[in-house]
């Protein structure tokens, strides 16, 4: 899937000497949009510290308890929006992969980063409290939180033998997918005839026709493969490419809903409201003011971690 420029994130996360950062945000009861669809070439860690949120990553959305935290791979078009009308306080820690291996060191590289940037190994995106491996790489990720506050270069050992810790157990409990299974791969025609034409009306007996499958065969086996119907499937990415549209371009409700494959706009809009709790425009421009508030924090945020790098960094010692 290529990625719309448009919604590629523009804050900095670190830099090129730190490479990741800790981020928190907080919104009240106003509004459902915590974070914006948006992606970045970093990984995140994404923990709720308070309130449920609804995660949705690529075209996956699950529900994140207070406590429980989100693994987002790198380059996933990802957003938040909460589960309920409370106070919700998240916390990120965003990272670059080579962190994991400096200076691509061959042993670290190819056994440890190597294979899950090739997606030959996919890691668990909803960590949850009751597993215990889980549970650990939460509590690690909630004692990154000081670090919201303290400048990169009093904080970068303790994150990376923190991010370390974290990926050896993700890496230790992750599911190895050198190849897809025999009933993805049968059924690959399909998502893609999909994801190819669900701008137009097409059915369920079209899109079976793609794997020579009767309508009833096809739709259990798709169950099965992606825990959803293929009914549920096609309305997900539909919503998904509309989500998209409205961040990226400035087409009205009504052309994202006709260009999407939604022929009658109240149905889109009882749709997206049922999945978001919220209208596609107030949607719009709640994200747009969540970008531009995001940045304008994150710039200053920078600014002022800069200044209170330790002057014994830079200064001469005296003879």
């Amino acid at each position: 899937m290529d990625l719309p420029v448009q919604l590629k994130d523009t804050v900095a996360h670190g830099n090129s000497r730190y490479p990741f950062a800790v981020h928190e945000t907080v919104a009240v009861a106003e509004g459902l949009l915590m974070l914006y669809l948006h992606w970045h070439e970093e990984a995140e860690l994404l923990m709720a510290l308070e309130g449920d949120v609804y995660v949705r990553i690529n075209d996956r959305t699950f529900h994140m308890k207070e406590g429980e935290a989100a693994y987002i791979e790198p380059y996933a078009l990802h957003a938040c929006y909460k589960a309920g009308s409370e106070t919700c306080h998240l916390l990120a820690l965003v990272f670059r992969p080579d962190v994991i291996a400096p200076g691509r060191e061959p042993s670290l590289y190819e056994d440890y980063l190597a294979p899950v940037l090739r997606g030959t190994v996919r890691f668990e995106a909803h960590l949850q409290k009751e597993i215990d491996w889980q549970n650990h790489i939460i509590e690690l990720l909630r004692s990154t939180h000081p670090y919201c506050t303290i400048p990169y270069s009093r904080s970068d050992l303790a994150l990376r033998g923190i991010l370390n810790e974290i990926w050896s157990e993700l890496f230790l409990h992750a599911d190895a997918e050198a190849a897809p299974s025999r009933a993805y791969a049968r059924l690959e025609p399909a998502v893609n005839y999909i994801c190819e034409n669900y701008r137009f009306p097409i059915t369920i007996s079209d899109i079976a026709a793609q794997v020579n499958l009767s309508v009833s065969r096809f739709s259990a086996l798709f169950r099965d493969c992606f825990h959803v119907s293929p009914v549920a499937y096609l309305l997900q990415y539909r919503l998904h490419q509309c989500t998209i549209l409205l961040l990226s371009t400035d087409l009205t409700v009504a052309e994202i809903a006709f260009t999407c494959g939604f022929d009658n706009l109240s149905n889109f809009n009882r749709q997206f409201r049922e999945r978001t709790g919220t209208t596609p425009t107030a949607f719009r421009n709640e994200a747009r003011e969540i970008r531009e508030q995001q940045t304008s924090l994150q710039t200053e945020r920078n600014r002022i971690f800069e200044t209170f790098i330790p002057s014994s960094v830079t200064k001469k010692p005296t003879s």
